[in-house]
């Protein structure tokens, strides 16, 4: 693969998946591209825009909302190790929050829900504090948890 150029080895990369400019430039650089020739390479490809790390942020964060039910710090953190800035991360959740009506809050129900009816086998102190931890490790805060618990009570009971 070295044979090939950056710009060649940068548009495989992105035909495999969508990636930001940093993530995108570390792979290059890993793979023993010149430095000059990744950031001629990246900026020919925002030029082309085939790399736009805004649009990048704004299709990782629906992903993980509808798909994996993350929270929003969750999300903003995946984002920051893809190379996306805070400022990027939020404008790209509260764009897709204003103009889709998609919002990372409210995907906590709905994900709670689903896994309450996975641990249906379980006694319920165990199913709550199994729920409780699977929330969390999706990044949710503990008073979204507590309000969500509460919710899934009521709708239970």
């Amino acid at each position: 693969m070295k044979n090939r150029s950056a710009y060649e080895q940068a548009l495989t990369l992105l035909g495999f998946r969508a990636r930001s400019a940093a993530e995108l430039r570390r792979q290059l650089l890993r793979r023993g591209a010149p430095a000059a020739d990744v950031d001629d390479a990246i900026a020919r490809l925002r030029d082309q825009r085939l790399l736009d790390d805004e649009d990048f942020a704004r299709q990782f964060a629906r992903t993980k909302v509808l798909g994996a039910g993350a929270s929003r710090r969750r999300i903003v953190q995946e984002l920051a190790r893809k190379g996306i800035t805070r400022e990027v991360a939020d404008r790209a959740l509260d764009e897709l929050r204003d103009q889709d009506g998609v919002d990372a809050a409210d995907g906590i129900f709905r994900v709670a829900k689903k896994k309450w009816s996975a641990l249906a086998r379980l006694d319920e102190p165990t199913r709550r504090r199994r729920l409780y931890a699977f929330l969390a490790r999706r990044g949710f805060a503990p008073d979204e948890i507590r309000s969500a618990m509460l919710a899934l009570g009521e709708e239970i009971a």
